[in-house]
């Protein structure tokens, strides 16, 4: 995701305002009796009106909610009330990606994470990843275990955006997130989930990748906890000399063998444009380039990548450019897309503006649209083989997603 350039041409504030309405296409009117605004409300006012990608503000009437909030936070009574202005007042837009984040609540850089993915389920918010090694690893939690609230939110049949969704357990290394959630059958429990300096995307992916046998043959798999350039080349890097991985890697024994791959993208918090993957899976990728010799003879690298059948695992807490790489797979017919409906938080950039208080305020600056005319906010991707999310039902299984896409794999459909 990209900050918006803190670099802008200075015109009276409400020249501007003029511009952009009238480069928007918004009829400016008049608003009798405005409370004056703060500076904070003011710089976000600006910023959605020149920024947000739907010149037209999604129909909503932006005046009279400015206005309302103006008059709100002049009566608010604490910092909480008017977080919550603000919250009101960017949740008319209905956007995921469209909010603000209080000053000091997440760090520029060097996040830490709690190591915990949620998403919808049923009529509210399940566990729906856990990090290994992570603080929601240690606390117990599992895949399909109900979230209750997070640091006193409740989460219920409300639909949240992507903070709620995945900055809430992110934030500055030793700093901590209180979760109450509930396994089944089981009564509700509160933790308190120390945030911890996350591993490096290309070691997440190393560290999960493995071979799992079914009817004689072998598949791969590997897990996207996120999308950077780093995760994406590890991929690439498994899968183009598949030998040399397995001689290199005592732990991947027999994944030159492997003759389908699982791409589990499941909980997958996005933050890249996912474009590496799509292109290199296709098989439109560098080969040939020169020999390596060596006392093992002489071999022409990088190796020709046949693409192998592959799946897209997916769920509920797969979100934002994981929702992207969905898109592709099923574009580009690299292969299906198995487990749940995804997140709906389908941005096409996000970008952030740091507001005189110090918050920042998120906002989508462009948005998705398919080949064939579909947005996925607010509904998401629904997979090719629907299947809930839930850990394995017998031992020596994997969970139902993972299960459902060795199936899909073994009958080697397109």
């Amino acid at each position: 995701m990209r900050r918006l350039s803190s670099f802008k041409f200075q015109v009276p504030g409400w020249v501007a305002t003029t511009l952009a309405l009238a480069a928007c296409g918004v009829a400016w009117t008049a608003v009798p009796d405005r409370p004056p605004l703060s500076p904070v409300l003011a710089e976000i006012d600006k910023t959605i009106r020149e920024g947000f990608f739907d010149p037209k503000l999604k129909g909503v009437d932006w005046d009279a909610a400015v206005s309302r909030a103006a008059g709100e936070l002049a009566g608010a009574a604490s910092p909480s009330e008017g977080n919550a202005v603000y919250d009101r007042l960017l949740t008319i837009l209905q956007d995921s990606h469209t909010f603000r984040v209080p000053a000091g609540r997440l760090p520029e850089r060097n996040w830490g994470t709690a190591g915990l993915r949620i998403g919808e389920d049923a009529d509210g918010y399940a566990v729906k990843g856990v990090m290994p090694a992570s603080a929601a690893a240690r606390a117990g939690m599992k895949v399909g275990d109900r979230v209750v609230s997070v640091d006193g939110k409740k989460y219920g049949r409300e639909r949240v955006n992507f903070r709620d969704l995945f900055f809430a357990f992110e934030g500055a290394p030793r700093t901590a997130v209180e979760v109450t959630w509930q396994s089944p059958g089981g009564s509700p429990r509160t933790d308190r989930l120390v945030r911890e300096p996350e591993q490096a995307g290309d070691a997440l992916v190393w560290a999960s990748a493995r071979v799992i046998r079914r009817g004689g043959k072998a598949y791969g798999y590997a897990r996207l906890w996120g999308m950077s350039a780093e995760t994406a080349l590890a991929i690439v890097d498994m899968l183009l000399d598949r030998a040399e991985v397995a001689r290199a890697r005592p732990g991947l024994a027999g994944w030159q063998e492997i003759e389908g791959f699982l791409l589990d993208a499941r909980g997958n918090s996005g933050g890249y444009d996912p474009n590496i993957l799509p292109t290199f899976l296709r098989g439109q990728w560098s080969a040939a380039d020169y020999y390596v010799i060596s006392r093992d003879g002489k071999r022409l690298v990088p190796p020709a990548y046949k693409p192998l059948p592959s799946v897209l695992l997916v769920n509920s807490g797969t979100a934002s450019a994981g929702e992207a790489l969905a898109l592709k797979f099923r574009v580009h017919q690299i292969g299906l897309i198995v487990g749940e409906t995804t997140a709906g938080m389908a941005s096409g950039g996000a970008a952030a503006q740091k507001l005189p208080d110090g918050s920042m305020l998120w906002f989508s600056s462009r948005a998705i649209e398919s080949l064939d005319g579909k947005t996925y906010e607010g509904r998401g991707i629904a997979p090719d083989i629907s299947v809930a999310d839930r850990p394995s039902a017998r031992e020596g299984e994997e969970d139902a997603i993972i299960e459902a896409g060795l199936r899909a794999l073994a009958r080697r459909e397109p």
